[in-house]
């Protein structure tokens, strides 16, 4: 059974997992786009998708992870990688079926998977309490 305190962890690491993803890209797009100030308004568009694939893909994980509380655990990481690329791919795939492959040249698809697992491992290790 779930306590409280577990599900708010639960809360906390997909709330500020997802911020912090959006808020990456977002100003990364700032940049890359020539700072223009539009740009931002994809700090929060980042962050609700972010969300809504931790929250699918992430947090079942997690919750699966969570039965060895370890926190910073190398294993644990190499696991979430391994889970963001299948969620980047199967995004890639719904969007752009018949050129699914070729997310395996994208230098993004690696860089975005990386970062996505990078970020949420982290947040899940801080607010991992025993």
């Amino acid at each position: 059974m779930l306590s409280n305190k577990m599900v708010n962890s639960y809360v906390y690491t997909l709330a500020i997992s997802s911020l912090s993803y959006g808020l990456i890209f977002g100003l990364y797009m700032f940049v890359y786009s020539g700072f223009m100030a539009i740009a931002l308004v994809t700090i929060g568009i980042i962050a609700f998708y972010a969300l809504i694939t931790y929250l699918v893909f992430a947090v079942p994980l997690q919750v699966w992870l969570r039965r060895r509380r370890r926190k910073f655990s190398l294993i644990n990481f190499l696991i979430y990688i391994a889970v963001a690329f299948s969620a980047v791919f199967l995004f890639w795939f719904v969007d752009y079926p018949p050129n699914a492959l070729t997310v395996f040249r994208s230098f993004e698809y690696y860089i975005m998977s990386i970062v996505a697992a990078f970020i949420y491992w982290f947040w899940d290790s801080i607010f991992l309490r025993n």
